[in-house]
This record gives structure tokens, C-alpha cells and sequence, in this order.
């Protein structure tokens, strides 16, 4: 019951969608209709500002870290590091799928990296340091995106995380590998 119920702070938290929130608030737009119309940091960082791309992501990692220290605190019963990650897993599912706009939400890859923060800084520092060497190295932050959510696992795995640990990050890297796989069909269909 105590795991059910940190994924759904966790999910709560995850429905605060700070790009629409700080794009209505600060330009008066729907950052769904702006570039690649995903409300996330990187169509925020692109296609609106950096200012608030940077608040975006600030935000967006926030909304993984608050829940997280909640759930230590209030479910001494679980594991710290397996509640962490179920919050975090829940935040990564109300950041895709938020209810309140109509389930259609960012590609998780922000929440995904607090994920990696808050469980365990050897994750967070190989994954988010591997992802920016091929990013630029390809000049994509697409390639950069999916190396990122493959480190994140296979980096859950050999630092001998439990199996709630490795689960949460097996579900975040696949939700992010097919968040950007949709994301970029939907941009080439638009275009045509």
C-alpha cells in the first residue's frame, strides 16, 4: 500500500506541467501549439526562451525531488532509495501523462534525470555525463535523449540497485525512448 501511494504523490507532483504554466503565465501562448508542440524543456528551451527553459527544467526536476524527500519521510516502512524511486517513477508519469491536459504531456527526460539525482549520484553523473558527450558529439539532443535514458538503466543494473530501483528506471528509459521516437514521427508528419 505504502508503494502504491508514493507512486501517486509521486504523480500528482508529475501533473504540474511548468512549461504550459510558465509559457501561459509569461507569453500569454499554449506552449502546445510552438515548435514541436510537446510541453516540455526542451521545446521551451528552443522555441520559446532559455530563461525559461532553464525554470522549466529547475522545475520540472523539482517536481521528482520534492515528492521523493515526502516519501522518506512519511513511509519509514519502505526502503528509502525503492521510495524515491516509485516517486519518482510516479512523477515520470504524471509529467507524460497529466490529467488535467488530457493525459498529453512532456517526454519525461528532465524528471528522469532528477530520478537519477535523487536515487543515486553515480547514475546521475555517468548517464547525464555520457548523454552529453553524444549529444554533442551528434549535435542532437534527440541522440543525447536516448543514450541518456539507456545509461540510465543499464547504470540502474551494474551499481546493483534493487529491483524496484532497476524497474523504475526500465520503465522511465522506455517511456523516453518512445516519447522521442513519437515525437519525431509526428514533427516529419507535420512537415510533409
Amino acid at each position: 500500500m505504502e508503494q502504491f501511494l508514493c507512486i501517486s504523490i509521486g504523480y500528482l507532483f508529475g501533473n504540474f506541467q511548468s512549461s504550459y504554466i510558465f509559457v501561459r503565465l509569461f507569453k500569454n501562448e499554449d506552449v502546445r501549439n510552438i515548435g514541436s508542440g510537446n510541453p516540455g524543456t526542451m521545446n521551451t528551451l528552443l522555441n520559446v526562451n532559455k530563461t525559461l527553459g532553464a525554470l522549466v527544467l529547475f522545475c520540472d526536476m523539482l517536481k521528482t525531488i520534492i515528492p521523493s524527500i515526502i516519501c522518506t519521510i512519511v513511509f519509514p516502512g519502505v526502503e528509502s532509495v525503492d521510495a524515491i524511486a516509485l516517486c519518482s517513477l510516479g512523477a515520470f508519469l504524471g509529467h507524460c501523462f497529466p490529467f488535467w491536459l488530457a493525459f498529453r504531456g512532456g517526454k519525461g527526460v528532465a524528471v528522469a534525470v532528477a530520478f537519477a539525482l535523487t536515487v543515486d549520484l553515480r547514475i546521475f553523473l555517468v548517464s547525464v555525463i555520457v548523454a552529453a558527450l553524444f549529444g554533442l558529439l551528434l549535435k542532437s539532443a534527440t541522440y543525447g535523449s536516448y543514450t541518456f535514458a539507456i545509461m540510465l538503466f543499464v547504470c540502474a543494473v551494474d551499481f546493483d540497485h534493487s529491483l524496484v530501483v532497476i524497474i523504475c528506471a526500465l520503465i522511465q528509459s522506455i517511456g523516453i525512448v518512445l516519447f522521442h521516437v513519437k515525437g519525431r514521427s509526428a514533427v516529419k508528419s507535420a512537415s510533409n
